[in-house]
């Protein structure tokens, strides 16, 4: 029975120990809010630094972002202008070749008269020339036999 109402007490230790654990665990509950509350102030701290570096950005960017919309809108009307220039030169190299083209065209239809009309003369001139060579003999045969084969 000893046994049994030994075994039934805590011993001496348990109760010291699972106090100064206890404390120990409550202290790192202090030191940890306390970090957090250090860390909450320096991060406030910086917040506010880093509102004040961003309303000074604010304040100096403004007119250069202004700026760059003027020149963004600068930019877009002559990107129309050089579009619209751009257009009226291809219907011009456009109305220019088209026209170019007729103007072949004709110029080759009056090289094929022309060929023609050159042929037909030369043909012409042939058959006259060779008449002319017989029609000359001919008549060098009638003068021969006109004057009795004297030649002057």
């Amino acid at each position: 029975m000893l046994f049994l109402l030994q075994s039934e007490l805590p011993g001496g230790w348990v109760g010291p120990t699972m106090a100064i654990s206890l404390a120990i665990i409550a202290l790192a509950f202090v030191v940890i809010a306390a970090a957090a509350a250090l860390t909450a102030r320096q991060a406030a701290s910086e917040m506010k630094q880093l509102a004040h570096v961003i309303d000074g950005l604010r304040t100096d960017l403004a007119p250069a972002l202004s700026a760059v919309a003027l020149v963004s809108g600068e930019g877009h009307k002559l990107a129309s202008m050089v579009g619209a220039e751009t257009e009226e030169i291809v219907r011009t190299s456009r109305r220019f070749r088209e026209g170019l083209t007729d103007r072949i065209n004709r110029l080759d239809a009056v090289y094929e008269v022309l060929g023609e009309e050159v042929e037909e003369t030369a043909l012409d001139l042939a058959v006259t020339l060779r008449s002319i060579r017989s029609g000359v003999g001919w008549f060098g045969m009638l003068r021969r036999l006109l004057s009795g084969g004297r030649r002057r």
